[in-house]
């Protein structure tokens, strides 16, 4: 039976119990990140994403947990992201945005800290945002041209490309030093002010994809004009960077 949790906090004890149980001492952290640890859980439309940490002997026994896993995906947490100290400590050049993401956003449930005190490589965040932002840039227009027919196919590819961009847009904040917002709306908030952005696209936007408003697809294909102007723009600051 699926039951949906009304906030994280609910779920917590007896997910830590669960890998315990099944890990003991070779369990080392689990931290909650993503929209939960943001507060923008939405029971029924967001999953739960959690980080656990092993010893290097319990990584390749992940059989172990399939159990666990299948349970809790019932009550809407996501398969967890499994990693441990040293693979945190190589990864840092090759995944900066991810890492400088769940550092900013993150609650640990058991164990020790492990990303508090994570130096992110400032020229490697530099150049995987030039690179993601194009690839997540033509998998916008790509995906206008398979889902832009149907106006609710196209909402929904508006409401996955927000959320795709957010991480990006708050490394290219963090390499501007500026402050780092919490909540998804926020992000854009700043990113628009950074730079001189159309402001009234996002609000927008995000009236459409809470469905405060329903526009026709014409609409809809203009908003997501303007959108992917938007993006271009952002796109073109950090290549001058």
């Amino acid at each position: 039976m699926r039951r949906l949790p009304k906030t994280p906090d609910e779920i917590f004890e007896a997910y830590v119990t669960d890998w315990r149980t099944t890990y003991g001492h070779e369990l080392e952290t689990i931290a909650l990140y993503g929209s939960g640890a943001r507060g923008e859980y939405v029971p029924g439309k967001s999953d739960l994403n959690f980080f656990v940490v092993l010893s290097a002997s319990a990584i390749n026994t992940l059989r172990r947990a399939v159990p666990l896993t299948e349970k809790w995906r019932r009550h809407a947490v996501a398969a967890p992201l499994v990693i441990t100290r040293q693979y945190i400590h190589d990864s840092l050049d090759s995944f900066p945005i991810e890492f400088l993401n769940m550092k900013q956003h993150h609650r640990v449930i058991f164990g020790p800290e492990v990303l508090k005190d994570l130096e992110i490589p400032r020229g490697h965040l530099r150049l995987q945002l030039e690179r993601d932002l194009k690839v997540n840039l033509l998998h916008l227009r790509e995906g206008m041209l398979g889902s832009g027919y149907e106006r609710e196919e196209l909402r929904s590819l508006l409401s996955k490309s927000l959320t795709a961009f957010m991480p990006l847009f708050t490394a290219l904040l963090f390499l501007r030093n500026e402050p780092l917002p919490d909540k998804l709306r926020e992000v854009f908030d700043h990113i628009a002010q950074l730079a001189e952005l159309d402001q009234s696209c996002f609000t927008e936007l995000f009236r459409v994809i809470s469905g405060e408003t329903r526009p026709y697809r014409d609409e809809m294909w203009q908003l997501t004009d303007r959108y992917i102007a938007q993006i271009e723009k952002v796109t073109q600051l950090v290549d001058k960077m």
